[in-house]
């Protein structure tokens, strides 16, 4: 019972925390956004990039990404390299593959 009981407490407490984080976030963005906006338009300054960008959900492969809009997979590597400097994406590794998360 008493575990039961701990357990409600500790899914509750990472419920709020991750909705205090939702509101952190929701005021950084809010904060940034002209500094967010002007870095976006500089770092996809092209259609192909743009691209790339949205497809980073963190369920596709760079080498899918690349074989999806037509482009070299170093393409593709070099314009996450530029969207990860740029904070914009992280990325999951699983093995060799590599997994692109949009941030923003």
């Amino acid at each position: 019972m008493r575990w039961a009981m701990s357990e409600k407490i500790a899914e509750n407490e990472i419920r709020e925390l991750g909705r205090k984080l939702d509101q952190v976030i929701a005021l950084l963005k809010i904060i940034a956004r002209k500094d967010i906006e002007s870095l976006k338009h500089s770092v996809l300054s092209t259609q192909r990039k743009e691209q790339i960008f949205e497809l980073c959900d963190g369920s596709i492969e760079t080498s899918e990404i690349a074989k999806k809009i037509g482009v070299s997979g170093e393409y593709v590597r070099l314009t996450i390299k530029e969207l990860e400097d740029a904070g914009f994406i992280v990325v999951k590794q699983s093995g060799v593959k590599r997994y692109p998360l949009k941030m923003i």
